[in-house]
């Protein structure tokens, strides 16, 4: 089992009954990690009786709407869905539905928090079981859904205290992205249980080599397996793409022409600069310096920026038991973060792709989400010409959501990427909407 450390420690929270919280910068693994745990033979080998159990697994991509009603009529659809399947006494089901019901088509807005609240009592009073949400990608709807929904489902924990458990996966900890009070009290409820997913160990990363040599049918020998971990380290999504640049080539010199290849390839450029977004703008400054090795006149390194840098993966303690960074892709690419910094870009919006990094008119624009940055990825690679909704949804979200995410989520989404990059937002300059068409980037 990949992950069998973290999937032990969440699964053991579960059976304390305890609230987790899962973080980890992108593509590290999260969402694989709650499927391991919704899995019924997790479940079997972790807990003394899974049939007390009830896992729900919700994935917040799916969202109809980025709204309070969208937030619950997600989590009683997917509800919904686990009780059909456990074949629940019919009057509770038929119960669960009723409300259901009231929380997409409310005669009332009143009637949405109150429906949604009545249908978890019910399970939970007439279930009789444990009732584990598994929230997976719950970044966007954490920091954009209004707090009293979080105040809310801290209220119902309370209530059922051990017998209702969440189980969050996000990029950052709760608490450093929102900090009103409805907020912080939902967020005491994972203070004590908060894990930080770093790389993949060694053996972890040799079995997803191994798992996609059984997918694509190749064989990597023993200096293959190395020359791949020196470059991905334990990072699953460069650990995958540099397996598949390997497999492409055979010709000697096989490791100079893959490295090649991998400096230019979509998939370890995209990865390395997902990672890069990931890191605040200290973090970030305080990795220029240590690869530099310019960290006593940095001041951006400090030991808790170095104990951040850690937890996120960026540094992973060596042989010798000095601090290193975790493969030498990443390292490579934070080197020419440097050099990225002193050249400006021309007017208009630039990405440098290969960085990571966006210029408006020259300056610096602040950090854009994982989703903000593949929607620019998107129009940049299509400047000045008209990106409709289908190919927006397939680039952002991905094709599996063409008929899940609807025109009011992508507005905001635009609406956000808009406030980063747009001198006026308000008046928009570069990121132009085709009324009834779609969106486009124009050059400067």
């Amino acid at each position: 089992m990949i992950r069998a450390e973290e999937t032990a420690y969440v699964m053991n929270c579960i059976a304390d009954g305890a609230c987790c919280s899962i973080v980890g910068v992108s593509n590290i693994g999260k969402s694989d990690l709650l499927r391991a745990v919704y899995s019924p033979e997790t479940q079997k080998r972790f807990l003394p009786d899974p049939n007390q159990y009830v896992f729900i697994h919700i994935d917040f991509n799916l969202m109809v709407t980025l709204s309070e009603q969208g937030f619950y009529e997600l989590i009683l659809r997917n509800t919904l869905a686990e009780l059909r399947r456990l074949r629940i006494p019919a009057t509770l089901l038929e119960q669960a539905e009723a409300l259901y019901k009231q929380v997409v088509n409310p005669s009332t807005p009143f009637l949405v928090p109150l429906s949604f609240n009545e249908s978890l009592i019910a399970l939970g009073e007439g279930l009789g079981r444990h009732i584990v949400l598994l929230c997976d990608e719950f970044d966007e709807a954490f920091q954009e859904i209004d707090a009293r929904v979080f105040l809310n489902l801290r209220a119902l924990r309370d209530r059922f205290s051990e017998q209702l458990i969440f189980v969050v996966c996000t990029e950052r900890r709760l608490e450093e992205n929102r900090h009103e009070p409805e907020v912080a009290e939902f967020c005491e409820l994972f203070a004590h249980h908060t894990m930080f997913m770093g790389m993949l160990n060694d053996a972890d990363a040799r079995q997803l080599i191994h798992v996609f040599a059984r997918e694509e049918e190749v064989e990597f020998t023993p200096e293959d397996e190395e020359f791949i971990l020196a470059q991905a380290g334990g990072h699953p999504g460069l650990l995958r793409a540099v397996c598949h640049v390997l497999s492409q080539g055979s010709d000697p010199p096989r490791y100079k022409l893959a490295r090649t290849r991998l400096d230019s390839d979509h998939n370890v450029r995209g990865e390395c600069a997902k990672l890069w977004n990931d890191l605040t703008p200290l973090e970030q400054e305080a990795l220029i310096a240590f690869v530099s090795q310019e960290r006593a006149g940095s001041a951006a390194w400090s030991p808790e920026v170095e104990q951040a840098l850690r937890r996120k993966g960026a540094l992973v303690t060596d042989e010798v038991g000095q601090a290193r960074v975790f493969g030498a892709l990443f390292e490579g690419f934070a080197r020419r973060q440097k050099r990225a910094r002193v050249k400006k870009g021309p007017p208009g919006v630039w990405v440098d792709v290969d960085a990571g990094d966006v210029w408006v008119d020259g300056e610096l624009a602040p950090t854009l989400t994982d989703l903000e940055y593949r929607l620019l990825l998107l129009l940049y690679g299509r400047l000045d010409k008209i990106c409709d909704k289908y190919q927006i949804v397939e680039a952002v979200w991905g094709e599996e959501y063409i008929d899940e995410v609807d025109d009011a989520r992508i507005d905001k989404l635009v609406s956000r990427l808009r406030q980063k990059i747009e001198p006026e937002p308000g008046n928009p300059r570069y990121l132009i909407t085709i009324r009834g068409r779609g969106y486009k980037l124009v050059s400067g």
